[in-house]
């Protein structure tokens, strides 16, 4: 407690209020054993009511308890020394000062014993959920970070003993989508438009969270060193962590190429422009699939989440993966450009998942299958009809014809279209004769089928499949 002598007009244990002779403005000062002589330092101000306050606030801060009693503590000055000399420091200082701010405006000038009383505590929680309106995850982290700091006071030697403080339990959410089969996820992709495409993609490739991936720019891209920074330099962390990853090797090439074609910074983008949502889209897509509410855009990083563990990738890269909570992530940020093995079992899990996508649509890989698609969509604004050879193997048929063209246009006699059709057919699993009567484009010079969605041109007398015209659009 502050203490009023004859000679010192304000004092705090060995600190006083002083002024020197010629000067305004009021001093801390206090008497220096090693040297033997009176120290004086500014507190910057004229006014005694303000000297006092930064006094005070200076000395609760500095002054060093030691083994104080909960019930002699008081709270509100050993949270301020916890902020000022931790939680000030740290990424989370928001969140910190927050939370103390929750504790302090509840429990006043409250020593630690009272505070930490049970009924107390319970009319703590209560005035958290019922006038602060929090949910139980916040009110956990509330209770969380005031227990932190008094532990950090036991820890100094500065209290004698830790009060017990009980925390809310949280129920385990369900998961936000989940997992898709392998089926499912080519499905998705040779449905989807062009933006989605990329959308799913990268969230496979990345096991980001959606935004995370929304906001994935070119430059956050190091093609030297094969690594995908997720969190953009001079964004500040949070506790949704954003890791550098590794670049799956089979989105290299796909990379090179959009950025060729694209001016926009962001990589997932919709007409030049960024992408903010894809709620609208991804319900689109699952209606015209059929899919019920459950797969979710959050369903694909689960997805990778359980595939990584199937294939026997160790929970620690796991973790730096998906930029979970781990002691390992710190170190594994450090190092990233100059170890070749990080997240190496990830990575090449990552991209096995990739090729089996890829092969489901008969691409020779996912680079093949995006930049096919974005070619055809330069090309011909939008829609993924084409024809030619899906395999990725060029010269494996009768006909070249079926190579020119940014979309492998099939421009060839009925014949050579016969002979491969029904090559095709073979790498389908089916049986197509090669005496078919194929659909025919004598205006265009070109028979067309839609590869992507399986579909085979009409021969008379049967029932027709879709044909399109690259050329003249006409079904």
């Amino acid at each position: 407690m502050p203490r009023y002598t004859n000679d010192r007009d304000f004092q705090l244990g060995d600190y006083w209020l002083s002024k020197r002779s010629g000067s305004e403005a009021w001093y801390r000062t206090w008497f220096d054993p090693e040297s033997r002589q009176t120290r004086r330092a500014s507190l910057g101000t004229a006014d005694f009511e303000q000297a006092k306050k930064v006094l005070t606030d200076w000395f609760v801060l500095n002054h060093t308890k030691k083994d104080e009693q909960p019930t002699e503590a008081v709270l509100a000055e050993l949270f301020a020394r916890y902020f000022e000399h931790y939680g000030s420091g740290v990424r989370s200082h928001g969140n910190i000062e927050r939370a103390l701010r929750y504790w302090l405006e509840f429990h006043g000038t409250a020593t630690l014993s009272e505070a930490c009383a049970m009924p107390r505590q319970q009319a703590f929680q209560k005035h958290l959920r019922v006038e602060r309106k929090l949910g139980s995850n916040t009110i956990r982290q509330t209770l969380t970070i005031g227990k932190a700091a008094i532990n950090w006071a036991w820890k100094r030697g500065e209290i004698a003993s830790v009060p017990y403080i009980e925390l809310v339990k949280v129920p385990t959410p369900p998961p936000k989508g989940r997992p898709l089969e392998i089926d499912e996820v080519a499905r998705m992709l040779a449905a989807a438009d062009y933006h989605l495409q990329v959308f799913i993609v990268l969230m496979i490739a990345t096991t980001g969270r959606n935004k995370a991936v929304l906001d994935l720019r070119f430059d956050q891209i190091d093609l030297a060193n094969d690594l995908i920074h997720l969190n953009p330099e001079g964004r500040e962390q949070t506790l949704k962590f954003r890791p550098t990853i590794k670049l799956p090797p089979s989105l290299k090439p796909w990379l090179h190429e959009f950025r060729k074609a694209s001016s926009a910074e962001t990589i997932v983008q919709f007409r030049g422009a960024p992408v903010s949502s894809i709620r609208t889209t991804w319900r689109t897509l699952r209606k015209s699939l059929k899919l019920d509410d459950s797969v979710q855009p959050y369903g694909l990083r689960h997805t990778m989440a359980r595939w990584l563990r199937k294939s026997s990738v160790p929970a620690w890269e796991v973790a730096a993966q998906l930029g979970h909570k781990t002691p390992d992530v710190s170190t594994t940020e450090i190092y990233a450009p100059f170890d070749p093995s990080y997240l190496f079992k990830s990575t090449a899990a990552i991209d096995d998942f990739l090729t089996r996508v890829a092969c489901q649509l008969r691409a020779g890989s996912m680079s093949e299958f995006l930049i096919e698609r974005l070619k055809d969509e330069q090309k011909q604004g939008g829609g993924w009809w084409f024809g030619g050879d899906l395999n990725s193997r060029p010269r494996d048929y009768e006909s070249r014809a079926s190579y020119t063209g940014a979309g492998r246009l099939a421009s060839m006699s009925p014949a050579a279209c016969a002979r491969h059709f029904a090559a095709v057919g073979v790498l389908a699993g089916r049986t197509y004769p090669t005496g078919l009567d194929w659909v025919y484009d004598t205006r265009c010079d070109a028979a067309l089928f839609d590869p992507v969605h399986d579909v085979v041109p009409g021969r008379r007398g049967a029932e027709p499949g879709r044909a399109r015209c690259l050329r003249c659009r006409r079904v």
